[in-house]
C-alpha cells in the first residue's frame, strides 16, 4: 500500500535537490526505487549541465554520430573537464530523430536552469541548426536562468545564440573571447544578441581580451546600458565607455563589482552604490580606491551620503594591484572599516625589489581599523629581505583579528630568530589564545633559520597562532619548519 508522503510533490523535489548535491548516484538510485519518484529527480539532476552535449545525447543512438577522433577532431574541438567527466561533443545528428524523440529532447531541456555552452567542444552547425527548428517560440531551454559561453570553444553558437534566450535568465557569463574572434560578417549578429539580452539580468561576467576597439567595446557597453535596477553583480575585465561605467555605478541594487577600468574622467559620479564585494584589477585599483576614499572634497555629487553608505556595507575588497602598499595607499583601504575580507597583491616576486612598505606601526593601524577581518592577504612574502614589518606584526594580527583564518604578509625573515625569542620570553603568546587562524601563507623568502634555532621559531609561531592547521610553503623553503609547526 502506498503511503501518502510519497505523493507529495514539494517534498519528493527537496528530498530529490538533497541527494543530488550530495551524491548524483545516489539520486538516480533513489529515481528508480518508485515511478513517482522519477520525474522530481529528474528534474533535478538536469538543473546545472555542464555540456550541451549532454542534451544532443539524450535522442536515440542511432540518430548521432560520436566523432571517433576525439579531441583532435577539427569537428569537435578540445574537451574540457566539467564534474571530472570528460564531455566530446557528438559530430552530426544524422538519422531524423522521431517526433517523440524531440518531444522527450524538449522535456530535458525544459528541466535546465544552468548551461554551460562551449564545455564538450563546438557544437556543430547542422545539430545548433535542427536543434532550433525542432524547439518552439525558437527557444531550445524555455525556463533557463544561468548561462555560461565559451566563445573560443564554441564560436558556432553566435549564429545560434537565440535559442539560449530565455525570458527567465537572470545570469550571463561570457569569457574567453577577443574582437578578433569574431568574424566581421557576425559583427552585427553578436551587436543583436546582446540588444536581446533581458534587461532584468540580475549578474553579468564578461571576461575578455580585446583584439581591437570598436564593435566589440560598442556592444558590450550597450549591454551595460540596458542593464535593469534588477543588476545585483556586474564583473568586467576590459574597457567600457564612460557612459557605460556611469550607468553602472548608479545601479541601487549592485551589491558585487569587479572592475579593470579606471573611474570616469570627463564628468564626476553622481552616485555610488552600496557595494559589499569590490574588485578592482590593473591601473584601476588606485583611481578608484582613492576616488571612493574621498569625503568632503567635492569630488562627488552627494558626496557625503554615498561615501558613508559604502564605506559601512563594503565586507571583501579584493586589488591585486602590483604596485606599492605603502601608508598613503593604507589610507584609502582603511575608510571601509567593516571589512571582513581584504586582498591586496604586491606581486613583488615578480619584479626587482619588494613593494611592501608597511611597517609594524602600519600593521597595527590596519588590525586595530579592521578587527573584523577573516581574510587577509597583503601579498606572499618575496625574496627581498629586509622588510620593515617583523614578527611583532603578526603578533598584532593575532591579538586584533580573532575572527582571522587565512593570512598572508610580508614580514622580515632575516631577524626571525631573534624576535621569536624575544616575543617567547616577554611571554606574549598568552595574548592571543583566541585567534582562529587556520591558514598561514608563506612566500618566497628564505627563513634564515639555523638547525639548532628550529625549535625556536616552531615555539613562536605555535604561540602567535595556536590553531593554525595549514602552513603554505609556496618556495619549498620552509619544509622542515613547516612539518615541525604542524606536527
Amino acid at each position: 500500500m502506498s503511503h501518502p508522503i510519497f505523493d507529495i510533490d514539494e517534498l519528493l523535489r527537496q528530498v530529490a535537490d538533497e541527494l543530488v548535491e550530495i551524491s548524483p548516484q545516489t539520486a538516480v538510485s533513489f529515481a528508480l526505487l518508485r515511478r513517482s519518484f522519477e520525474e522530481p529527480t529528474l528534474s533535478s539532476l538536469w538543473k546545472q549541465q555542464p555540456s550541451l552535449a549532454t542534451l544532443v545525447k539524450v535522442l536515440p543512438n542511432h540518430t548521432w554520430v560520436q566523432d571517433e577522433k576525439g579531441s583532435k577532431s577539427i569537428v569537435s574541438g578540445c574537451n574540457f573537464p566539467a564534474d571530472r567527466i570528460w564531455f566530446n561533443f557528438p559530430q552530426a545528428i544524422e538519422d531524423d530523430p522521431s517526433p517523440g524523440d524531440w518531444t522527450r529532447l524538449r522535456q530535458y531541456a525544459s528541466w535546465m536552469r544552468e548551461l554551460h555552452i562551449g564545455h564538450g567542444g563546438e557544437p556543430p552547425v547542422g545539430t545548433l541548426f535542427r536543434l532550433s527548428n525542432n524547439s518552439p517560440g525558437g527557444v531550445l531551454c524555455p525556463k533557463l536562468e544561468g548561462l555560461s559561453w565559451d566563445v573560443w570553444g564554441a564560436k558556432n553558437i553566435l549564429s545560434f545564440f537565440r535559442l539560449f534566450l530565455s525570458p527567465h535568465l537572470k545570469r550571463v557569463n561570457l569569457y574567453r573571447f577577443a574582437a578578433l574572434l569574431i568574424p566581421e560578417a557576425l559583427s552585427a549578429d553578436f551587436v543583436q544578441i546582446v540588444s536581446s539580452l533581458p534587461t532584468s539580468l540580475e549578474k553579468i561576467s564578461i571576461k575578455c581580451v580585446e583584439g581591437k576597439e570598436g564593435t566589440l567595446k560598442d556592444a558590450l557597453s550597450t549591454l551595460v546600458c540596458r542593464s535593469g535596477p534588477s543588476l545585483r553583480t556586474f564583473y568586467f575585465y576590459s574597457s567600457l565607455t564612460e557612459a557605460a561605467v556611469h550607468h553602472i555605478t548608479q545601479l541601487p541594487n549592485l551589491r558585487s563589482l569587479v572592475f579593470a577600468q579606471g573611474p570616469p574622467q570627463t564628468a564626476p559620479l553622481s552616485v555610488v552604490p552600496p557595494l559589499n564585494d569590490l574588485r578592482l584589477y590593473g591601473q584601476a585599483a588606485l583611481p578608484w580606491l582613492h576616488l571612493l576614499a574621498l569625503h568632503g572634497e567635492g569630488i562627488l555629487q552627494n558626496d557625503s551620503a554615498t561615501h558613508a553608505n559604502i564605506r559601512e556595507t563594503l565586507r571583501e575588497l579584493r586589488c591585486p594591484v602590483g604596485t606599492a602598499v605603502d601608508p598613503t595607499f593604507l589610507s584609502s583601504i582603511l575608510k571601509f572599516h567593516n571589512l571582513v575580507a581584504l586582498n591586496v597583491d604586491t606581486y613583488c616576486q615578480d619584479r626587482e625589489g619588494c613593494t611592501f612598505r608597511l611597517t609594524d606601526a602600519d600593521m597595527e593601524n590596519l588590525v586595530t581599523t579592521l578587527p573584523r577581518l577573516k581574510c587577509l592577504q597583503l601579498g606572499r612574502p618575496c625574496r627581498f629581505n629586509p622588510c620593515n614589518a617583523t614578527v611583532a606584526s603578526l603578533m598584532l594580527i593575532s591579538t586584533h583579528c580573532l575572527d582571522l583564518t587565512i593570512l598572508e604578509t610580508h614580514f622580515n625573515t632575516c631577524t626571525i630568530v631573534g624576535d621569536m625569542q624575544r616575543l617567547l620570553d616577554g611571554g606574549s603568546g598568552r595574548d592571543s589564545a583566541k585567534c582562529q587562524l587556520q591558514k598561514l601563507g608563506i612566500g618566497y623568502s628564505p627563513p634564515g633559520v639555523g638547525r639548532k634555532d628550529v625549535e625556536i621559531v616552531v615555539k613562536g609561531f605555535k604561540a602567535i597562532f595556536p590553531s593554525l592547521a595549514d602552513f603554505i610553503d609556496y618556495s619549498g623553503h620552509w619544509r622542515e619548519l613547516r612539518a615541525k609547526i604542524l606536527g
